[in-house]
């Protein structure tokens, strides 16, 4: 009955620290789509996110496209397990993003009202 109990317990210990979200804190690159009315294009990011609260992260990034290189900043937030919102930025344009973290990637999405963005990215 010991030995069982024990079992159960360990199981439980190693179950609560798999199910423990993984930070995002640190630095990432992707590729994916940029979406505007009339036309796609493929970017590039290098993104870096620092902590700043224990729920809140600061975004500097470097995305590149055919048409040019562009410097993004910002702050995401936990809202609940494994997603992140909030917001970035880049010359007086202003962008919603959302984040989903499946391990050691990261499913973003980026939305404004001139267009969107879907990226993938992995731990650098």
């Amino acid at each position: 009955m010991r030995h069982i109990l024990i079992i159960i317990a360990l199981s439980g210990a190693v179950t609560a620290a798999q199910a423990a979200p993984a930070t995002i804190e640190g630095s990432w690159h992707g590729s994916g789509i940029v979406s505007y009315p009339k036309r796609a294009e493929r970017v590039e990011c290098r993104v870096r996110y620092t902590p700043a609260t224990a729920q809140r992260y600061l975004v500097s990034s470097q995305c590149a496209t055919d048409n040019g290189r562009y410097d993004l900043t910002g702050t995401v937030t936990r809202v609940g397990g494994n997603r992140y919102s909030g917001w970035v930025g880049s010359g007086g344009q202003t962008g919603r993003v959302e984040l989903v973290q499946h391990g050691d990637r990261l499913a973003v999405t980026v939305t404004n009202r001139r267009g969107s963005g879907r990226l993938t990215l992995a731990r650098s």
